[in-house]
């Protein structure tokens, strides 16, 4: 009988931590999801019609709002996407073979994981920069 000894399938794994990676992999899409929700509630409350009060005043304040939630989720998808390339840094070399291998196989978990994070990332970040371009060009219902 021979003894076959079976690799970890993520052997760099202690070099980043659980956190780094789910934060990189996160907190694009949640920021971009806490974004959208806020941005349409407080721009819903702009258009509501004459029988209902709004609270917002001005044009000026519900485009600094926006502005606001524009800016928080763009730094949060920024973080995100540092913290996924410097994961990514660190256990790139954890299994052979490129990006194509660590999708298709498996091999190299944090290192998936750490590629997931950057592509997320960069998804959301983009999502989030159209979603800005509007909250700034579009016309708001200030009555």
């Amino acid at each position: 009988m021979t003894d076959t000894v079976v690799a970890h399938p993520s052997p760099h794994r202690h070099r980043v931590s659980f956190a780094a990676l789910m934060f990189g992999m996160i907190a694009a899409p949640i920021f971009w999801l806490g974004h959208l929700m806020l941005s349409y509630g407080v721009s819903a409350v702009a258009c509501y019609g004459s029988d209902h009060p709004t609270t917002i005043a001005s044009a000026t304040a519900l485009r600094s709002a926006l502005i606001v939630f524009d800016s928080i989720a763009i730094i949060a998808a920024i973080a995100g996407g540092i913290v996924s390339y410097m994961s990514w840094r660190r256990v790139r070399n954890e299994k052979e073979g490129g990006q194509r291998q660590a999708l298709e196989i498996g091999d190299g978990r944090a290192r998936f994981m750490a590629l997931w994070g950057i592509m997320s990332s960069l998804w959301f970040l983009g999502a989030i920069v159209f979603s800005t371009i509007a909250s700034v060009t579009v016309p708001l219902c200030i009555r």
